[in-house]
């Protein structure tokens, strides 16, 4: 490891914080002149495709500091890799680098389930399907009379009105007739009735005649000759999946779970990922999309079929390290290493949130303790660097008065967890805690106890790792046949930070029917169907600016492991497994071995039974993770203990500005920018890393494998920091010693002119004396 490595201290960091709210400058608030705007008081029609000009949904946004100013995340107490687990390495040696200093330092596309890359690569607009009609067929049903004109009328460059009387014909026909008109450019057509007689007529759309007509041209789409599916890539940066289409469904008039995608992205990065949405138009959508600052659409395309969660073959990473000190062949090794034998697949940090203090795993442990009333506690429990003043103020209620009505009160958006909670215990008076805690989005209380399973996990592989070391050895688990598909099981993403959202308003719903606690307690005891969220609720990340999460988790509906069906299916078989014995030894190598996430379905491996044991036993849990109530029980799965990324390249770059783009993004490509290029003559190292990796796997886990560091923000907030003062300390030398030069340089230069002058005084002096 890097000498610049090993001088950082990451304990320090607490006393790294970012610029204080009362430093910005705040902003005169704007008077709101569309609050008396009678356009506003228009209903809607139901019609979706012309939504766009309509006033959007209004939103309870959350209420941050005065000024209209976000403050800035504050780090301070942040869990460490230590903290859950992450302890172990594969390789050996490894070298100094920055994770993620700047947003355009990490890009993430989406890879389709064929393996293509989703890539930004232009923003047309397709033929609405009736195109795809052939003239051929169109020519067979049109009158040869009607179609001589027609084809005249095309070729011409100076179109005149062309008038066809269709009184005689039939429906279809003159369907064949308006589609063929809808090819040509700057035309449009229409059906009128004209003295007793049905004429079809083509003019200019420019001529003055369509104004005459009332002639309006035919913007409707036939959903019927295409898929009704739009789907398009959404391509942005510093907003989570769920900011980008929230923004998107208020310009367009939608709810937010109109859309469907195959995973979420994180927010400190540029990505790239599939969206659909029903019969909703392309121009609709770029011109939505205008309107947002970092969020940008395109590649449209119609399909029979909507997106769903999970429709992806994982992720394809470009990853810039800055201020790299290791050497090339240092460099070289460590790459080299990680595509042979690639990483531990420990669950990253923000599987467990980030503050210390708040683990989302001490949630779910005490969920499957059955502590409700702990667990509701840990979850309203108020924590340092949030964001929204309202969220805040409710906590602090909670806590100081245990007034659920009061705390909820507070709250501006009910679709946030913690809103959901206190209206569950407003309504229940408090007696019924596991009811109100039941009333949470079922991906939200399966996230906290699969956190909890995620860190047993950690704890587990790295006493393996640390016991056995890297080759396979009898007692461990492999599949008894070759699986396929992804084995990572479904991933639930949190933030400790800001907020858990469910996208459905269904929660929100169910709470506010529900009157009394005789109401809520009728509720709990129907079948677990009824609280099961359509496809698109998910949990949202986001992360801060501080923060390095650079696992892209999906949530793969499909999913082969039983965590992620209904818990109540007993049936439901996991993939077989075997037990290797000695035989079986040079067959396998670390990358196939299983390590079972505890729960009372899996196989454990026989040296790991008692370590299961042990660990939950501190906390007063078996492996039978079983309850009365079947919403917080974990049957388990399994997970590889490694995992090797594919189609791993790297390079290394020279930049001598400090923010310099290493990166190029799609929107910039696409655009045809000139790409960031190699600076000879730069002074700092960076290291650009290009990767795929299957579906809920954390990147940060390959980083910290190459880099032989905590991928925690604390840590990487205070080596960016000691960059940072390295880099403006080699500035104020560089600025120093080239002063020093031009001194020396001037003095120098002075010397010499005073030598001439001597020179010259003297050659004067012999001439006056030789004339003498």
């Amino acid at each position: 490891m890097s000498e610049a490595n090993e001088s950082i201290d990451p304990d320090n960091t607490c006393a790294i914080k970012a610029k204080s709210s009362q430093e910005c400058t705040s902003e005169k608030p704007k008077k709101d002149f569309r609050k008396n705007n009678r356009w506003n008081k228009k209903k809607n029609n139901g019609s979706r495709n012309d939504n766009f000009n309509k006033s959007p949904f209004k939103r309870n946004l959350p209420n941050f500091h005065s000024g209209g100013k976000r403050r800035k995340l504050e780090v301070g107490n942040r869990l460490k890799e230590r903290d859950v687990g992450i302890t172990e390495f594969i390789g050996s040696e490894g070298f100094f680098g920055v994770i993620k200093e700047r947003y355009s330092d990490f890009h993430v596309n989406e890879l389709a389930p064929d393996g293509q890359i989703a890539k930004l690569t232009n923003q047309d607009i397709p033929s609405d399907g009736e195109e795809h009609d052939s003239m051929e067929e169109s020519k067979k049903i049109i009158p040869d009379t009607i179609w001589k004109q027609l084809q005249e009328l095309k070729e011409s460059k100076n179109k005149n009105v062309l008038e066809i009387d269709v009184t005689d014909i039939s429906k279809d026909q003159r369907k064949a007739i308006h589609n063929i008109a809808k090819t040509m450019k700057d035309v449009l057509s229409q059906t009128i009735d004209k003295e007793n007689k049905k004429i079809l007529m083509i003019l200019p759309n420019e001529d003055s005649n369509s104004a005459s007509y009332n002639f309006r041209k035919d913007n409707r789409i036939n959903w019927r000759n295409q898929g009704k599916y739009c789907y398009f890539l959404l391509h942005k940066v510093n907003m989570d999946t769920m900011d980008a289409l929230n923004r998107l469904a208020m310009n367009l008039h939608l709810k937010p779970n109109s859309f469907t995608y195959a995973g979420t992205k994180d927010r400190r990065a540029w990505t790239t990922q599939w969206v659909s949405v029903r019969k909703i138009r392309p121009t609709n959508i770029l011109r939505a999309a205008k309107t947002i600052r970092g969020a940008y659409v395109g590649n449209f395309k119609f399909e029979t079929e909507c997106l769903k969660l999970g429709m992806l073959n994982g992720n394809c990473f470009r990853i810039a390290l800055r201020n790299v000190s290791g050497t090339d062949k240092q460099i070289e090794k460590s790459m080299i290493s990680l595509r042979d034998h690639g990483f531990i697949n420990y669950y990253g940090l923000q599987r467990f949130g980030t503050v210390a203090t708040i683990p989302t795993y001490e949630i779910g442990k005490a969920l499957l303790q059955g502590k409700w009333n702990e667990a509701i506690d840990l979850i309203l429990k108020p924590r340092e660097g949030e964001n929204d003043e309202d969220l805040i103020e409710a906590r602090k209620i909670y806590e100081e008065t245990k007034d659920a009505s009061a705390a909820y009160k507070r709250m501006r958006r009910c679709n946030k967890v913690e809103a959901i909670l206190l209206k569950g215990l407003s309504i229940t008076n408090s007696n019924n805690p596991q009811g109100a805690l039941d009333l949470i989005p079922r991906n939200a209380r399966l996230m906290y106890i699969h956190a909890y399973q995620s860190f047993v996990w950690n704890h587990m592989v790295s006493r393996r790792i640390k016991e056995f070391g890297r080759n396979p050895v009898v007692g461990d688990l492999v599949y008894e046949k070759d699986i396929k598909s992804d084995d990572n099981e479904e991933e639930f993403v949190c933030n400790n930070e800001e907020e858990l959202v469910a996208e459905d308003e269904e929660s929100n719903e169910k709470i506010s029917e529900l009157g009394n606690e005789e109401d809520v307690n009728k509720e709990m005891e129907k079948p677990s169907e009824t609280f099961e969220e359509s496809p698109n609720i998910l949990i949202k990340e986001i992360t801060d600016t501080t923060e390095c999460c650079l696992k892209i988790d999906e949530n793969a509906e499909k999913s082969k492991i039983t965590n992620e069906k209904d818990e109540n299916d007993d049936s439901h078989n996991l993939p077989m497994v075997k037990i290797l014995k000695e035989k079986d030894l040079p067959n396998y190598n670390l990358a196939d071995v299983l390590m079972p996430q505890v729960g009372w379905k899996v196989t454990y491996p026989p040296y790991a039974k008692p370590w299961f044991d042990e660990f939950l036993a501190k906390d007063g849990l078996t492996t039978d993770l079983r309850q009365k109530n079947k919403k917080y029980n974990l049957g388990g799965a399994y997970r590889k203990i490694l995992q090797i990324p594919s189609n791993l390249s790297w390079n290394i770059m020279h930049y001598s500005k400090k923010h310099s783009d290493l990166i190029m993004c799609d929107i910039n490509e696409m655009r045809k920018s000139p790409a960031p290029k190699d600076d000879p003559e730069g002074q700092i190292k960076a290291l650009i890393i290009e990767m795929s990796l299957k579906s809920s796997t954390y990147a940060t886990m390959a980083l910290r494998e190459i880099l032989k560091s905590d991928t925690s923000s604390q840590v990487q907030a205070a080596q960016s920091a000691a960059c940072d003062v390295k880099f403006e300390n080699s500035n104020i030398s560089k600025d120093t010693a080239e002063s020093k030069n031009a001194i020396e340089d001037d003095n120098k230069s002075n010397d010499t002119e005073k030598h001439f002058e001597i020179e010259e005084q003297k050659i004067a002096d012999d001439k006056i004396e030789a004339s003498n």
